[in-house]
């Protein structure tokens, strides 16, 4: 395969000639033309910037040759919320010339739709009901008299593929457009090799009204020029043998609709998106862009995967090298973990360029975004302080954080490998999987020190062994394989699976959340000077306060899944699976846990802390990544007290969440029900109103919060009148003349929070907007997204990408 076989030096690959005239029957094309042999003869007039292909003769119906397209970005943005990041992939297509007349055009095939027969005709039903799609079309600029042409392939080069322009106005508003007078293609940069042609292109857009997220980063804010790739590659020779999807396995599907499909059989076919194994090994290759020491961990951890395909019998068919210095990395010959930077810190994910017609991965690209190692030094140092930060000794946050960039580039390896995510892996005691997103596993020790042994794992999984087994040995699945649940299971707001979780650690959630608290109380208790750098400035001191006051952010989100909890697992059917709600006494122990956040002594910050944060200095503006609040210039404890118990507050009102309680009570009387929660909100904000003013205050925030919750709640018309209906009753009994006493022991029949839930049920769910709400929290997981990136990967309904993230 010639994705398999190690690459020649480009200035070997890219054999250029000189064209005189007479080389083709009509010399209407230019003389002089720089000619390269490829995948197809490509022309190329510098003077011009101009590319021409030659086409081979026609069949019959004029097809002239099927190929695999994408393009993607050379160069990037750098802006998370934008997505518009180096190296970002575009989807794969399957596309073919095809002549008509005097014109050419690029056909994307429609591999969605088919027929597996050998009925000419039944397959050629299928193709004319669906549509294919016209890329480009343009003229023969010669002819030999095969009917084989030449055309000028220059313009189909230099255009907004890549959607440049909408990108950027539904990320950052404003609008903008190519201007193709400052874009050209990019003539040194127009490669030909026997099986990939590669070009690039200039391209400058224009823009009015930029928003901030573009102004941050350019120099001309009206101007953004970005260096887009197109990479056309011939059709993977036969041979490839598809691997059926199996749930159970954690691959990606690649699917289609099959019409030749026997009536008693699914009419949709998935297959496993895998590399080819063919006797050459799997190789992956680190952006030497990346500086040591974070280049060798990156290495360091992309080599874990060897283990696992030796424990499938397959020794040698992986390994990881330095990405030669005159190899592209956008070229499809090459397995690339590529260094990826940004303003602020953003998602590292897993792209692959997969064949849609098989599901066989032709190449690997894995983007890292450079800030979020100095995120994860940010947090030890706001766990540990800085005193052994760069000493190099366990417990420096420096080398803390590069055992994570480990593991990050094994798990985006593992994406392109062809594995989802496993957020059940946590749950086993010795991390079953790369594939999970890992909690720094920090733990009480002796006295009030903190235990950071084995923060993070090191090598792969039990799961992750077991996956690779299956996905590129073949191997079956077995009922003893440990447990697989993916991204839907564990990112929805109303998620039920308490196993199914991010950034969490432990079996037991309502004990890992336990433990978290004490972790977050120890390093708080000790917070000060000591978690900063000498000679930093003291605003600075915010900065690393957030996560510290977050720290039990994921495992809240844990917690949560356990009220109404359902325990389940993807199961085929004949197997003995079933649902298993989760015991009463687990779902009491979760919801008292999250109560527990609550408490006005958790959320309050002492005085030796608030003393050492003074305003913004020069130089050190306000981000998105701080708390905000209601007294600038200074940090806002009280807001940031609010926005930590509305994380607890909103994970357990989530309105199907709810839904579930309802249910389960309604099939189980001393099941927890959603009057049980609801009775210990209430009391968790109402009532033991602390003696402290200093304290009241905050039980005053969490009140307001859950009000605020609940009425969002009773109002929402998304949620089930059986959740809506005793969440209205329980407003009804906080305004009842019997009545509780005001948040601090004031009058609660004459506080402000009374009469904005009286003004919200007389207007029957009318207006919410009377009640207090909460400042949004502070980001947790890395900031923005990347465009078309989904977790789900590559359905029926979807084209050859593959695609994950962290």
């Amino acid at each position: 395969m010639f994705f398999r076989v190690l690459p020649c030096l480009l200035v070997l690959a890219c054999q250029t000639t000189s064209e005189t005239s007479g080389e083709r029957s009509s010399d209407a094309a230019p003389s002089g033309l720089e000619v390269r042999e490829g995948l197809l003869p490509t022309r190329l007039d510098r003077d011009a910037g101009k590319i021409f292909l030659d086409l081979p003769a026609p069949d019959a119906d004029g097809w002239m040759g099927d190929f695999l397209y994408w393009e993607s970005l050379r160069t990037g943005l750098g802006s998370n919320p934008v997505g518009l990041d180096r190296g970002q992939l575009g989807p794969t297509r399957w596309v073919a010339f095809r002549r008509m007349g005097d014109k050419v055009f690029l056909v994307e095939r429609n591999p969605r739709f088919r027929a597996s027969s050998e009925a000419e005709a039944e397959r050629r039903a299928v193709r004319e009901s669906f549509a294919d799609s016209v890329l480009w079309a343009g003229p023969c600029e010669s002819v030999e008299k095969d009917g084989g042409c030449r055309i000028d392939w220059t313009d189909f080069l230099v255009r907004d593929a890549h959607d440049i322009a909408d990108t950027l106005r539904r990320a950052d508003g404003g609008s903008w457009s190519l201007d193709e007078g400052r874009s050209a293609l990019d003539p040194a940069s127009c490669l030909a090799f026997p099986d990939n042609l590669e070009f690039e292109a200039v391209l400058t857009f224009r823009g009015a009204d930029p928003g901030r997220y573009v102004r941050g980063i350019l120099p001309s804010p009206d101007s953004v020029t970005l260096v887009q790739h197109h990479s056309l590659v011939r059709l993977p020779e036969a041979g490839y043998e598809p691997r059926a999807f199996d749930p159970r396995i954690g691959a990606f599907a690649v699917s289609w609709a099959d019409y030749a499909a026997p009536l008693h059989e699914d009419l949709v076919t998935r297959m496993a998106a895998r590399h080819r194994l063919d006797g050459e090994p799997i190789v992956y290759y680190v952006d030497p862009g990346a500086p040591e020491p974070v280049r060798s961990a990156l290495l360091d951890g992309a080599r874990w995967w060897e283990d696992a395909f030796a424990a499938a019998g397959l020794e040698g068919a992986y390994r990881v090298e330095l990405l030669p210095a005159d190899a592209h990395p956008l070229d499809v010959r090459y397995n690339v973990i590529q260094w990826v930077h940004r303003r602020t810190r953003g998602w590292s994910y897993g792209t692959s360029v997969i064949d849609p017609r098989t599901g066989e991965i032709l190449k690997g690209h894995v983007s890292l975004g450079s800030l979020r190692v100095r995120q994860d030094r940010l947090l030890f140092e706001g766990l540990l302080g800085v005193a052994k930060t760069g000493t190099g000794e366990p417990d420096d946050p420096v080398e803390l954080a590069l055992a994570r960039i480990r593991q990050l580039a094994a798990h985006e390896v593992g994406h392109t490998l062809g594995l989802a995510h496993n957020f059940a892996a946590s749950t086993y005691a010795d991390r079953a999987s790369v594939m999970d997103y890992p909690a720094p596993r920090v733990r009480p020790g002796a006295g009030d020190a903190l235990d950071v042994r084995g923060v993070y794992g090191v090598g792969v999984g039990a799961w992750d062994r077991f996956a690779i087994g299956c996905l590129y040995a073949d191997r079956e699945p077995t009922d003893d394989a440990p447990l697989f649940l993916s991204d839907a299971d564990a990112r929805p707001g109303g998620a039920s699976d308490p196993r199914a979780n991010l950034w969490d650690n432990g079996v037991d959630v309502a004990d890992a959340l336990h433990e978290t608290l004490e972790v977050r109380r120890r390093a708080l208790a000790r917070f000060g000077p000591g978690n900063l750098a000498e000679g930093e400035p003291q605003t600075k001191l915010q900065e690393v306060l957030v996560p510290l006051y977050l720290h039990h952010r994921y495992a809240v989100d844990a917690a949560a899944k356990a009220v109404g909890g359902v325990l389940y697992t993807h199961a085929l059917n004949g197997s003995d699976a079933t649902l298993e709600v989760l015991p009463a006494d687990e779902q009491r122990r979760a919801l008292a846990a999250l109560v527990a956040c609550l408490a006005p002594a958790a959320l309050d910050l002492p005085d030796r802390i608030l003393e050492r944060i003074p305003p913004r200095a020069p130089g050190y503006g306000a981000h998105r990544e701080l708390f905000t609040g209601h007294t600038d210039p200074h940090f806002d404890p009280v807001a940031a007290a609010a926005q930590a118990a509305d994380l607890v507050v909103s994970a357990v009102l989530d309105p199907r969440r709810c839904a579930r309680l309802v249910e389960q009570e309604r099939r189980d009387a001393d099941q927890l029900g959603l009057a049980e929660v609801l009775t210990v909100l209430q009391r968790a904000a109402f009532d033991e109103v602390p003696a402290s003013p200093r304290l009241a205050a905050l039980q005053r925030e969490v009140a307001t919060v859950t009000v605020a919750r609940l009425v969002e709640l009773a109002g929402n018309p998304a949620a089930a009148p059986r959740v809506r209906q005793p969440v209205e009753e329980a407003l009804w009994t906080l305004i009842s003349p019997v009545g509780r006493l005001a948040p601090g022991g004031g009058d609660w029949e004459k506080s402000a929070l009374r009469g904005a839930v009286l003004r919200f049920l007389e207007r029957n769910h009318g207006d919410a907007g009377s009640v207090p709400q909460p400042d949004p929290l502070p980001p947790g997981s890395p900031i923005g997204g990347a465009r078309r990136l989904e977790p789900a990967v590559c359905t029926w309904a979807d084209s050859g990408q593959g695609v994950s993230f962290y």
